[in-house]
């Protein structure tokens, strides 16, 4: 009985099925009265009307402290909750060269070693039991992606439900006045980096991006300085106290508070906490001057261990900061060109078209990170491309081909358009939420940029025109300083494309602009002929 049943059960499925193939074949026609699929506008057809969003003012939420703490502050009344953080000028270009390690040490082991008065485990319990959590923030910087690996947290934030606030403030404020730095806690903070410094040359992205940096900045420039086994296990109790002592303190941070409170009541709590926090010293980083250190040309480097079956291509020059005047141009142009995701030039060739890469395109470096790449020296022009090693060479004549287009003027006016309306259009995105607004602003002042920065942003970006365009390609895509870094598997990536793989005709074409299949042909072009092959440092070396 069973069967016939299933039969039954199976009848209208199948009849669905069938009415679907009948429709989908060749000169089928709808049912009679059948409705049709509306047919609107293609999205690049729709029409809005004109932004219109006033940037709030700094001024509005900025405040001091009595020891003259700077403090953003905002009521958000959305949630009953508190959240503050602390920005700590502890980052790049303070630490010695032999102890790259220390500052995130000495924040890191404030939390987890805790005060005079709390273990951190005794921190941690009571957090948990109240809801709340004190840990992570931010600071000026570090070298967290050079090896880094660092167990738990950090002191430089608090997160708790508002009935709750005073204890938290209190126990935040026990840590950053009087902390411990027991010694366990700094052995385990020590052994829990060695691993990924240990093996940093392993993994192909982290090898590209310092190797990258290195040809750009220089191996001895503290912007690439590297932490060591030596360094790290060099780090004493001691050191940290100094550290501390030296910066951590109101005339070297700026605290972001926002949450479900009363501003003025709130700001009694802060001067009756933070008002009493130690000045500390400012801390006036030693920023480098900045030229390219290599020249330009091919360079390979293949990771330690496993053979990659992909190779990563980067290759670019140094660019210039994100306050330099000509900043929204080159911003709008590396839109066009690889920055713009599949709207880019770079994307839409590589990825696109040719089926090389899952992730391509360009940047100019700004801001993120936290290195201060493109804010307190220089960021670079990079454009990179992860793909397999046999079409490594194809790829890269690809992007090459696309950014000497750029740099000889190949844009247009429906160019320009898309991408000022993309970086207009998101402007506004940048102050979502009252938390987000106060961090863009306690940025601005703790990096010392102008503090109109986003008042006139909009305004810099609307008066760009195409003759902008095109001439900031011109000054900042230099192809005769692009130095063309590939890491990977150096014997398969130097051979290039075989007469295997699809895209013949493109691939014969960039072949006889660019001097061959080979990587060869690109360093005959791009530099001397020369393929420099980079050797790995160990990471028990120091600088």
């Amino acid at each position: 009985m069973r069967k016939p049943t299933l039969i039954l059960r199976l009848i209208p499925a199948l009849l669905v099925l069938a009415a679907a193939a009948a429709q989908a074949q060749p000169g089928a026609k709808a049912p009679a009265g059948a409705a049709q699929a509306p047919k609107g506008p293609r999205p690049d057809q729709f029409k809005y009307p004109p932004l219109d969003f006033k940037v709030p003012k700094p001024s509005d939420y900025r405040t001091t402290l009595s020891n003259g703490l700077v403090v953003y502050i905002a009521e958000d009344h959305e949630i009953p909750w508190f959240n503050a953080s602390l920005l700590v000028r502890t980052g790049p270009f303070l630490e010695p060269r032999d102890k790259i390690g220390l500052d995130a040490f000495t924040s890191a082991v404030m939390r987890s070693g805790g005060s005079k008065k709390m273990s951190g485990e005794e921190i941690t319990e009571r957090m948990d039991f109240l809801g709340g959590s004190l840990g992570s923030g931010g600071g000026m910087g570090g070298r967290g992606g050079r090896g880094g690996g660092f167990g738990g947290g950090d002191a430089k934030s608090l997160s708790i439900h508002m009935r709750h606030v005073d204890e938290g403030l209190r126990i935040w404020m026990d840590v950053l006045s009087d902390p411990a730095f027991p010694e366990d806690k700094l052995r385990r903070e020590k052994e829990a980096a060695l691993p990924a410094i240990r093996n940093r040359n392993r993994e192909i992205n982290t090898v590209a991006a310092r190797v990258y940096e290195q040809l750009i900045y220089g191996e001895d420039s503290p912007i690439t300085a590297e932490r060591t086994e030596a360094g790290i296990n060099s780090i004493r109790r001691e050191d940290l106290v100094a550290w501390y002592e030296k910066y951590w303190g109101a005339a070297n941070a700026i605290l972001v508070v926002s949450g479900d409170f009363n501003k003025s009541e709130m700001l009694q709590k802060l001067e009756a906490t933070f008002g009493r926090w130690r000045k500390a010293e400012k801390a006036v980083p030693n920023i480098p001057q900045v030229k390219q250190a290599a020249k330009a040309g091919v360079y390979m480097v293949q990771p330690e261990g496993v053979t990659p079956n992909q190779g990563i291509i980067r290759m670019g020059h140094l660019g210039l900061t994100v306050d330099d005047p000509d900043y929204p141009a080159v911003d709008l142009m590396n839109y066009i060109l690889g920055g713009g995701s599949f709207s880019s030039r770079i994307t839409r060739i590589v990825r696109t078209d040719n089926g090389l890469a899952y992730s391509t395109g360009s940047s100019f470096g700004g801001r993120g990170g936290g290195s201060g790449a493109g804010i307190l020296y220089p960021g670079t022009f990079t454009a990179s491309c992860q793909t397999k090693n046999s079409t490594v060479v194809f790829a890269a004549q690809l992007m090459l081909d696309v950014i000497e287009g750029m740099h000889n003027g190949d844009v247009s006016e429906a160019d320009l358009k898309m991408a000022k309306t993309a970086r207009i259009n998101a402007f506004p995105s940048m102050f979502q939420g009252t938390g987000a607004i106060l961090q863009e602003f306690a940025r601005l002042e703790f990096e010392g940029r102008p503090m109109d920065y986003f008042e006139k942003y909009v305004a810099r970006y609307e008066k760009v025109t195409l003759d902008d365009i095109k001439r900031v390609a011109r000054k900042w895509l230099r192809p005769d300083q692009m130095v063309i870094l590939v890491a990977g598997n150096i014997e398969e990536c130097k051979a290039g494309a075989d007469n295997l793989l699809p895209n013949q005709p493109t691939i014969e074409r960039m072949a006889q602009k660019f001097g061959g299949r080979t990587l060869e042909g690109l360093a005959r072009k791009y530099g001397d002929g020369t393929i420099r092959v980079i050797s790995l440092r160990r990471a028990a070396e120091g600088p």
